[in-house]
C-alpha cells in the first residue's frame, strides 16, 4: 500500500515537472491555443447558428400547420347566436327579439386544426434561403480568417522567442569574453592614458551589452506572457531551437498548391455582397402578390351539442400601396452596390500590401544572408583579435572596436529576423493560407 502511494506520488510529480518545464514545438503551442480559443469558438458557434438558420429557410416550401383551441364564457348577443349556429342547434325560439338581444351567459369550447400552404410569395422565401446560404459561406470564411490571424499572432510570438533566445546566447558569449578581459586587465590606471582609455571602453561596452540583454529578455518575457494569455498552460517551457528562416519556411510560407488569389476576408466580403443582393430581391418581393391555400377543420362544443365543420380554399394578398415599403428595394440595391465597391477597395489594399510584403521579405532574406556570412567572419575575427590582445599585438581600444562591431551585428541580425517573422506572419493573412496542422475546433471552411 505504501509503495502504491509512493508510485502514485512519483507519477504526479513527473507529470507536474513535464507540465512546468521542457521544450514545446510550435505545433504543441498552437494546439493548446487553438483548442481553448474563445475567438475561434465564438466564430464556430456563429457558423452553427447560421447552419440552423439556413436549414430553417430551406424548409420554406413546407406548409404551416397549427392548432387553435379556446374555451370562453360570454353573454354577448353576436357571439351567443353564432355559438348556437356552430353547434348546428338553432331553433325557432332563438329568433325571439328578447332572446337575441339579452342572451344568458353560456360557455363554449372550440378546437381547430388548420393548414396554410404558400404557393407564391414573390420569391421572397427563395431569396431568403439564398441569403442565408451566402451568409453561412461568409461566416465560414470569417471563421477561417479569425483562425489564421490568431495563428499569425502565435507565429510572431513563438518565432520571436526563438530569435531573441539565440541573440541572448550570442550576447552572453560576448559579455563573458568582456568580463574575462576586465578581470585580467592590468594597465587600467589613470596614470596610463592609453590603458585607462581601453578600460573605459571595455566597461562602456559591457554596459551596452548588459542593456541589450535586458531589452531582449524583456521582449522575450512579453512574448511568453502573450502566449500564456492566449492559452499556453505550460510554465518554464522553451521553444525548439531552429533557425528563424527555417521556422518561416516550415510554418509561415505559402505552398505552391495553395489558392492565393484572394484571402478568406475577401471571400467573406464577396459572399456578404451576394447576401446583400438577395436581400434586395426580398425587398422587391414586397411589391408582389402572395398566393396560398388554406384549410381548417374545427369542433365546437356548447350547452346544446357538439358539432364539426371545415373550410378550405385559396387566398390572394397584395399590398397595392404601403408607405412603409416605399424605397426599400432601392435602398437595399444601393447597399449591395456599396458592398461591391468596398470589396474592390479591399482587394486593391491587400494587393498593395502583398506587393510590399513580397519586396520586404525578399530584402530581409538577402540582408540576413549577408549578415550571417558577416557574423561568421566577425566571430572568427573576435577570437583572433582576443588572442592578439592577450599577446599584446593590439590595444584594448582596437579590441573594443571589434567587439562593438560584433554587438552591432547581433543587434542588426536580431532586428532583421524579428522583421522577417512579422512580415511573413502578416503576409499569410492576405492569402488563403492553409495551416500546416489542424488539431482543434476552429477554422471551418
Amino acid at each position: 500500500m505504501k509503495r502504491d502511494k509512493v508510485a502514485a506520488g512519483a507519477l504526479v510529480l513527473l507529470w507536474t515537472l513535464q507540465s512546468v518545464a521542457g521544450s514545446l514545438s510550435f505545433k504543441e503551442v498552437w494546439s493548446q491555443i487553438e483548442s481553448t480559443s474563445p475567438a475561434q469558438e465564438a466564430a464556430h458557434l456563429q457558423v452553427q447558428s447560421l447552419e440552423e438558420a439556413r436549414a430553417r429557410a430551406d424548409r420554406h416550401w413546407l406548409p404551416k400547420v397549427y392548432v387553435d383551441a379556446r374555451t370562453y364564457q360570454t353573454n354577448d348577443p353576436g357571439q351567443s347566436f353564432f355559438g348556437l349556429l356552430e353547434q348546428r342547434k338553432v331553433t325557432q325560439s332563438d329568433f325571439d327579439p328578447n332572446a337575441l338581444n339579452h342572451p344568458g351567459t353560456s360557455t363554449y369550447t372550440r378546437g381547430a386544426l388548420g393548414l396554410d400552404l404558400p404557393l407564391f410569395e414573390g420569391n421572397m422565401k427563395v431569396s431568403q434561403s439564398a441569403l442565408y446560404d451566402h451568409s453561412l459561406k461568409a461566416q465560414k470564411m470569417t471563421s477561417s480568417q479569425i483562425q489564421l490571424e490568431q495563428y499569425s499572432q502565435v507565429g510572431i510570438a513563438y518565432g520571436s522567442i526563438i530569435v531573441l533566445q539565440a541573440q541572448i546566447e550570442k550576447l552572453n558569449n560576448v559579455s563573458d569574453e568582456i568580463q574575462k578581459l576586465l578581470k585580467r586587465y592590468q594597465i587600467g590606471q589613470k596614470s596610463n592614458p592609453v590603458g585607462y582609455s581601453g578600460l573605459l571602453g571595455l566597461k562602456s561596452l559591457a554596459n551596452r551589452i548588459s542593456g541589450l540583454l535586458e531589452q531582449y529578455k524583456a521582449q522575450e518575457q512579453a512574448y511568453y506572457k502573450t502566449l500564456k494569455e492566449m492559452g499556453v498552460q505550460n510554465q518554464g517551457w522553451t521553444p525548439e531551437a531552429v533557425p528563424s528562416q527555417k521556422f518561416v519556411e516550415d510554418y509561415l510560407s505559402l505552398q505552391k498548391n495553395e489558392g492565393i488569389e484572394s484571402s478568406y476576408q475577401v471571400q467573406a466580403q464577396l459572399d456578404n455582397v451576394k447576401a446583400a443582393k438577395e436581400m434586395a430581391k426580398m425587398e422587391r418581393a414586397r411589391y408582389m402578390p402572395r398566393i396560398g391555400a388554406f384549410a381548417e377543420s374545427y369542433t365546437f362544443n356548447g350547452s346544446r351539442d357538439t358539432a364539426n365543420g371545415y373550410s378550405a380554399g385559396l387566398y390572394l394578398q397584395w399590398n397595392l400601396f404601403d408607405p412603409a415599403d416605399f424605397g426599400r428595394y432601392k435602398e437595399a440595391r444601393i447597399k449591395a452596390m456599396a458592398g461591391e465597391k468596398q470589396v474592390q477597395a479591399l482587394i486593391q489594399q491587400q494587393n498593395a500590401e502583398k506587393a510590399i510584403a513580397d519586396e520586404t521579405e525578399g530584402a530581409l532574406r538577402s540582408n540576413l544572408k549577408l549578415l550571417q556570412e558577416s557574423d561568421q567572419l566577425l566571430n572568427e575575427q573576435m577570437k583572433v583579435s582576443t588572442t592578439l590582445f592577450r599577446n599584446g599585438s593590439i590595444t584594448a581600444l582596437q579590441l573594443v572596436e571589434i567587439l562593438n562591431r560584433r554587438a552591432d551585428l547581433i543587434s542588426q541580425q536580431n532586428d532583421l529576423e524579428l522583421s522577417l517573422i512579422k512580415t511573413a506572419s502578416s503576409k499569410i493573412t492576405k492569402y488563403e493560407f492553409q495551416i500546416p496542422f489542424q488539431t482543434g475546433n476552429g477554422g471551418s471552411k
